[in-house]
């Protein structure tokens, strides 16, 4: 059984975006080495198959998953609250005031919250903020219908994969490090002698070589000028901002 029929079986979409991409992505300098240097039929890929089979994706996409969550109170830190939080301060001025007041207006009305006023919540940022979270939540359990709030679901699954697969980056940056040594060393790339001298044999690259230390290469550039705390709050925002668009529609 393949790949694709692996992620055949994960039929939902945001658990095989969000989730599993990213770590696939982390294994995939690996998976393309050992398939393409040692065959389909190598003991690699067979041990691979059947951790597959034994749940191995879903161990994958668990971990994924796990590292973005333990991440994610730390970027919220780091960028000053929720970004749907930010949204609604008065303070804040990525949302034009007459739509921010629209917003305001019908959260505090369908969820029977007193929203501060610019006054307040500067005198009591705290307590703004968590009538703010608490109104968020509500929309999100009110939104949650991926028929009718098609965008909603897209973005949160943009968001999902960037923020799982930023937790995932220096395992990624590693498993891209540790296969292209593991590449250079196991083909005679690159030996020791026995007086210690490091010897380069460029005659021993071969087509497979080639392909799999291009694969890591590209990948390690992926993780590192990519896979970014900037790209993450990028995609965070656009969420928070089209969540908070449902005001209209819900």
């Amino acid at each position: 059984m393949g790949l694709t029929d692996f992620l055949a079986k994960v039929t939902d979409p945001y658990e095989r975006q969000a989730r599993l991409y990213p770590a696939l992505l982390a294994g995939l300098p690996l998976i393309v080495a050992a398939t393409i240097l040692y065959g389909s039929n190598s003991v690699i890929t067979a041990a691979s198959t059947v951790a597959a089979s034994c749940g191995g994706l879903y161990l994958l996409a668990n971990i994924a998953r796990e590292r973005g969550r333990r991440l994610e109170p730390i970027l919220y830190e780091a960028w000053g609250g929720k970004p749907t939080t930010q949204l609604l301060r008065h303070r804040d001025r990525n949302i034009e005031s007459p739509t921010k007041r629209r917003y305001h207006g019908f959260l505090s009305r369908t969820v029977s919250l007193q929203f501060p006023s610019e006054t307040e919540e500067e005198s009591n940022p705290v307590t703004a903020d968590e009538i703010y979270q608490s109104a968020v939540r509500w929309l999100l359990n009110h939104t949650r219908d991926k028929s009718k709030h098609k965008m909603i679901f897209d973005e949160n699954i943009a968001y999902g994969f960037r923020r799982n697969a930023y937790g995932l980056k220096t395992i990624g940056i590693g498993i891209c490090l540790a296969t292209s040594s593991w590449i250079l060393i196991s083909e005679g790339i690159i030996g020791v002698e026995k007086s210690g001298d490091i010897l380069v044999n460029l005659a021993r690259f071969s087509t497979a070589a080639n392909i799999s230390l291009v694969v890591s290469a590209t990948m390690l550039l992926t993780w590192v000028s990519y896979f970014t705390e900037k790209t993450v709050r990028n995609a965070a925002f656009t969420y928070a901002e089209t969540l908070l668009r449902a005001c209209d529609k819900v």
